[in-house]
């Protein structure tokens, strides 16, 4: 069963007369500039943080995966407190955690080759 607008509603009908006289103004153009200068602050500081991390992604991905995940420390602290590192240190940081990542995926190419020969044995009946 349908109920009319009007028994939901229970405040009093009003007209834009009402309002007429409010005091509130509000401008679009008021709005838009609040808006790019809320922008403008955020991006700034955000160019600056993904040049850095763009430079170092290994680094960035460990900070990521392991700091931030075991619970160490909030992951935006870790990404503030690497990018106090310098570029120096980030990069060396950086090229070890490269190799280290190109060590898991030898490992992890050397599983997957042990893991076919095994099912290739189990299932050529020998």
């Amino acid at each position: 069963m349908a109920v009319p607008i009007d028994l939901l509603n229970n405040s009093e009908p009003s007209s834009d007369e009402d309002f007429s006289d409010s005091e509130i103004s509000y401008s679009l153009k008021d709005e838009s500039s609040e808006i790019n200068s809320a922008r403008e602050t955020e991006t700034n500081p955000s160019e600056e943080e993904d040049e850095f991390w763009v430079r170092y992604p290994y680094l960035k991905s460990i900070i990521g995966t392991i700091v931030a995940q075991q619970g160490l420390v909030p992951e935006d602290n870790a990404y503030e407190r690497g990018k106090l590192l310098g570029d120096e240190d980030a990069k060396e940081l950086n090229e070890e955690v490269k190799a280290l990542f190109l060590m898991e995926l030898e490992i992890f190419r050397k599983k997957c080759e042990l893991l076919s020969s095994f099912i290739s044995k189990v299932f050529s009946g020998k």
